[in-house]
């Protein structure tokens, strides 16, 4: 079992923010191939390939549903869905000495989005960017700091789903507005990840997202260059299987 809850911005480069507070059964698999829950960051992932410090993995990310009623440069306008993004992930380890007496990682990564009116999906563009990757092991067997800095940029569909204005919406205070492709912004995260006992997990997160010289900073929908996010979340293992996972990291 696990509950997640993140306090941040409504949408990228939004000024208003909203509180997402989630309980769920949350199962943990650390397959050959597919992980559930092995990265609380990222609770899903599927492994393709992996050698020496190189892997390549199917990543997915996610942006929350958006009441448009509820924030003031949306009013009138239509809700923002789920929207789920998935794709590959090639991911590399710097093989230098520890810096810092962590781990390195530079990953780069291509997600499409889709966007879900209950079970009706709708592609919703493309995703990409470079993350760079710093890991330390606090104490074992889970405690761990991560930082990631994640510059991020987005084709004009994309970018089309939070700052595209058609003119049907358009309003005296807010002019119609057609999105373009590029760069969205940056974000700097760090989490910290905490096992209270053999069955209880804690993790704390805060990220820091700029978006000073984003390509659709024109848009009336752009109503911020800096926001923030704050999350955490705790899981609870109550049963597990006998056999157990080999390590694959």
């Amino acid at each position: 079992m696990a509950g997640f809850g993140h306090y941040g911005a409504a949408y990228p480069a939004s000024e208003d923010y909203q509180l997402n507070i989630i309980p769920l059964p949350y199962p943990v698999y650390r397959g050959k191939y597919l992980r559930l829950g092995d990265d609380r960051e990222n609770p899903v992932t599927g492994r393709l390939f992996r050698r020496d410090r190189i892997k390549l993995d199917f990543s997915f990310g996610m942006e929350f549903p958006v009441d448009s009623d509820d924030i003031v440069a949306r009013t009138g306008m239509p809700d923002l869905d789920l929207l789920l993004e998935a794709g590959p992930e090639l991911e590399m380890e710097f093989a230098s000495p520890a810096v810092f007496d962590g781990r390195w990682f530079l990953s780069l990564d291509l997600r499409a989005a889709f966007s879900f009116d209950g079970l009706d999906a709708t592609y919703q563009g493309l995703v990409m960017g470079p993350e760079l990757i710093y890991l330390k092991k606090l104490a074992k067997p889970r405690d761990e700091l991560k930082i990631r800095l994640t510059p991020t940029f987005a084709n004009s569909k994309y970018m089309g789903y939070f700052y595209r204005v058609d003119p049907a919406f358009a309003t005296p205070t807010r002019a119609a507005y057609e999105a373009n492709g590029g760069y969205l912004g940056t974000d700097l995260s760090i989490s910290w990840l905490k096992s209270l006992n053999d069955s209880f997990e804690m993790l704390l997160g805060t990220r820091l997202s700029s978006h000073h010289g984003a390509a659709n900073r024109n848009s009336p929908l752009f109503t911020a260059e800096m926001t923030y996010s704050v999350y955490a979340a705790i899981s609870w293992k109550f049963w597990e299987s006998e056999r157990r996972a080999l390590n694959l990291d």
